[in-house]
């Protein structure tokens, strides 16, 4: 091989490598200051803003699992095998901060060093691992297709 062949080839190799780096690097996502990485080959698919709504007896709610919040920013993501997942994070107005969760049918567990409630569920005929847990006094709740992946998740 000549010199130029093998130049040719090395530009090459290196601009391939470049090409499947960028296709299977994480993602950085951030929704309302709490940041994640969104697994390799997950698409987003749909984005959700929901903010307090009223009730019938005239009350502002809307909650993750029975904690109140004020408003939540949800994204779904999909790979090409259908596995969903779904990240949520859910804010008080005025900068107040959630306390506490109300968890029922979770059991409490840490994750990456998260304390939080953990339960798993089926959902469209697949299995789905939840997990929400308390990030600066906002209510981060990941689902995820394995518990795995909520840990790789995790920024």
């Amino acid at each position: 091989m000549k010199l130029k062949d093998i130049l040719i080839l090395g530009l090459l190799l290196v601009a391939a490598i470049g090409v499947i780096g960028t296709v299977s690097a994480a993602q950085d996502v951030t929704i309302n200051d709490v940041h994640f990485k969104v697994l390799d080959g997950f698409n987003l698919h749909e984005s959700d803003v929901d903010t307090t709504h009223r009730d019938e007896d005239g009350t502002d709610t809307e909650d993750i699992n029975g904690t109140v919040v004020d408003s939540k920013v949800t994204k779904e993501y999909i790979n090409s095998n259908g596995d969903k997942l779904e990240l949520t994070v859910s804010v008080l107005k005025n900068g107040k901060k959630i306390e506490n969760i109300t968890a029922s049918g979770y059991t409490k567990k840490s994750i990456n060093g998260k304390d939080g409630f953990f339960k798993t569920e089926m959902d469209d005929g697949r299995q789905q691992y939840k997990f929400q847990y308390l990030q600066d006094g906002k209510l981060v709740k990941i689902e995820a297709p394995n518990e795995e992946s909520i840990s790789k998740v995790m920024a």
